[in-house]
């Protein structure tokens, strides 16, 4: 059994281990040795001087050794010259090791060797002049020795390599510990000049308020010096920014503090307010002064001061979020809107130019683009109409114009706008307004024209009676539609229209004639629709009665595009003009106004139309076409026509029928319209009649 157990038991690594660190564990003791004469000690002493030499010899770089075999000299055979040598000759090893400089001069000072440790401080500080721990011993030890003029001087001599704020904090607080204020003082003026910072500052004023309360001159002299200096020099250091927010909020309670709530008041107006755009705090710093304010507006604002808190708040916020997002047009719009309800010139000013100045660079005509421009002509209103600098206004029109890019892109409204502002501002501004506006044509029809400035320019020229300008610029509109490609019927409505209101009519007949021909032509069929042109001329020729030219350019339109949806317009074109009689009434009677009413001749000749137009498209076997115009008849019977006349109209409807035809070798299915018309002709009476019930079947499913 034992010896199944034992098989079973597995030896772990840890007991192996645990087996080997006993047995390396040595039984035997080192002798103690005794020294009994001269000799023996130094024997003994030169042992241990060659161990330590071959020691410092495999490895001159371990200071830690030499400190050892100084320290044995010292301790076993109180031999400080052999020591200091020892020492001295690891310094020449590495003399920039600052702990073994450290450790040479405590163990003078712990023999209490001053004048040897003062030595090696001023050898330590000449040779590691940068070196701050260098400088407390030395200074730290001057003090415990009471020798203050000399710590004084050491300080001097450290700030003189400009080294880093602790040295400066610990002169002034050794200072402090003495209460030599005048000389804190003079430190301190030295300090904020070498580290012109919040921080600096802050410091300094701590001092006084805690030293130095009841002397309110120097206090509020200290604070004043302060924030000129920091505004003078602002850095973009955001901490700077913090503590800077906090010496405004401590002068401001200090001022609460001795009775002078309303000097705190015109210094938080004087930061946030910034009317006289001298200062120039981030907005950061601003919110953070804002929240000191909210305070002391909560204790000591009146209804006045309260309303004045909550601008300066919203104006805090606008900024912010400017800062953040240049291109956030809302925030400036209500920014400057602020700034102009404050009468606040300078700071609108200065915001203009801001807001000009990020330029947008889309390649397409956004909405963010759009809001930038409605900047550059509120910034040019503004100088001509609030400023009265109509010179200023001027460049602020042309430097607009620079910034669009007109071939891709412009807007009307600068162009309109710099041409009425010469027409205001110059005793030749006519001339200077259409020199702008024709500048505004050449520039932007490079793709398309521009309908808003040609229907300005053309209403300018209208109001001052030059007909012979307008008809030009109607030319030139309709020649940049041409070459761009651009619809058209647009001008030649506006012309006609003008040229109608002058009752030259003749030149709307030419001009009409002229828009069909050239709509004819392949080279500029793409800038007109034919529909809307139909539309244009019909309109035209109703307005002066001409019915026969309407008829014959009907037929001139079938002739060349006899498709159904121009038939149907001429179907019903019969029946929105007035009969003989009534234009007969007309012309006899006294009454200016007419209204035509639709009559039995006027619908007999829209029938006419549509019989016609069945006709023509039965001869081509266009059955769709025959459809469409049936189906036009039929809602015109429904509104014009008897019961008899729409069921006659209704019974020539088709049959919709599924057929199927081998196209190629594909089999497909189609529709097919079975005109009663058609089969009326072909089948006999029983045929026929059999049509008529299929087609009430189908109507009925």
């Amino acid at each position: 059994m034992n010896e199944t157990s034992n098989r079973d038991h597995q030896v772990t690594s840890k007991e192996i281990l645990d087996v080997a660190f006993e047995k390396s564990k040595s039984k035997f003791t080192t002798p103690r040795q005794t020294i009994q004469d001269t000799e023996e000690l130094q024997s003994y002493q030169q042992t241990k001087r060659k161990e330590f030499e071959q020691h410092i010899n495999k490895n001159r770089l371990n200071l830690g050794q030499w400190t050892r075999y100084a320290k044995w000299e010292i301790e076993n055979n109180h031999d400080f010259p052999r020591a200091r040598s020892i020492l001295e000759r690891a310094l020449d090893v590495n003399i920039q090791h600052v702990p073994f400089w450290i450790q040479y001069i405590q163990l003078e000072l712990s023999h209490k060797n001053i004048n040897h440790a003062r030595n090696l401080m001023e050898r330590a500080i000449n040779a590691l002049p940068r070196v701050n721990k260098l400088w407390f011993l030395y200074v730290q030890t001057e003090e415990m020795l009471k020798n203050y003029p000399m710590v004084r001087a050491v300080f001097e001599r450290w700030l003189d390599w400009h080294p880093d704020t602790s040295a400066w904090d610990a002169y002034i607080n050794f200072e402090a510990r003495y209460e030599e204020k005048e000389n804190v003082r003079t430190i301190f003026k030295k300090y904020v000049h070498e580290f012109p910072n919040a921080g600096t500052w802050y410091k300094w004023i701590k001092y006084e308020m805690e030293n130095n309360r009841d002397d309110v001159n120097t206090v509020r002299a200290v604070f004043e010096s302060a924030v000129d200096t920091l505004l003078s020099n602002k850095s973009e250091d955001n901490d700077d920014d913090e503590e800077f927010a906090t010496i405004i909020s401590s002068w401001t309670s200090w001022e609460v503090s001795c009775g002078e709530a309303s000097r705190a008041n015109e210094i938080f107006k004087l930061l946030l307010d910034n009317k006289t755009n001298k200062l120039e705090i981030s907005d950061q710093t601003k919110s953070s002064i804002y929240t000191a304010f909210v305070e002391f507006e909560k204790n000591f604002g009146n209804k006045d001061s309260i309303e004045q808190s909550v601008l300066i708040k919203r104006r805090i916020k606008y900024e912010q979020e400017i800062q953040n997002d240049p291109y956030d047009y809302d925030s400036w719009w209500k920014y400057m809107t602020l700034l102009q309800n404050s009468s606040n010139k300078s700071d609108l000013e200065n915001a203009f130019k801001k807001v000009t100045g990020n330029v947008v660079h889309d390649k397409h005509k956004s909405i963010s683009g759009r809001r930038y421009i409605m900047f550059w002509i509120w910034y040019a209103f503004w100088e001509e109409m609030t400023n009265n600098n109509p010179v200023s206004a001027r460049e602020i029109w042309n430097n607009c114009l620079k910034v669009i890019p007109h071939k891709s892109f412009t807007f009307a409204k600068v162009w309109i706008g710099y041409s009425e502002f010469e027409l205001r501002n110059s005793e030749d501004g006519l001339a200077k307004a259409r020199k702008i506006l024709g500048r505004a044509i050449g520039q932007t029809s490079i793709n398309k024209p521009k309908i808003k400035i040609f229907k300005y320019y053309i209403d300018l020229e209208k109001k001052l009676g030059d007909w012979n300008r307008v008809r030009l610029l109607f030319q030139k509109w309709l020649e940049v539609s041409l070459l761009t490609t651009s619809s058209s019927e647009l001008v030649i409505e506006k012309y006609v229209e003008f040229e109608s209101s002058i009752e030259e009519y003749d030149r709307c007949d030419s001009i009409l004639s002229s828009a069909r021909q050239l709509s004819e032509n392949p080279e500029y069929s793409s800038s007109f629709n034919l529909q809307r042109l139909l539309e244009i001329t019909v309109e035209f020729y109703k307005e002066e009665m001409q019915y026969d030219k309407i008829r014959e350019i009907y037929r001139a339109l079938l002739d060349k595009d006899p498709n159904a949806h121009n038939w149907i317009s001429f179907a019903l074109f019969e029946s929105s003009i007035p009969s003989a009689e009534q234009l007969e009434e007309y012309l006899q009677g006294d009454n200016e106004e007419f209204e035509a009413t639709v009559d039995e001749s006027q619908i007999e000749s829209t029938r006419n139309i549509f019989e016609e137009a069945m006709t023509y498209f039965k001869d081509k076997d266009d059955k769709e076409s025959r459809l469409v115009i049936i189906e036009a008849w039929r809602d015109f019977e429904e509104v014009n026509g008897s019961d008899e006349s729409l069921s006659k109209v209704t019974k020539r409807l088709p049959v919709i029928v599924r057929k199927r035809r081998t196209v190629g070798s594909i089999e497909e299915e189609y529709i097919d319209y079975i005109f009663p018309d058609d089969e009326s002709k072909k089948l006999p009476g029983k045929m026929s009649k059999f049509l008529a019930n299929a087609k009430k079947w189908a109507q009925q499913n």
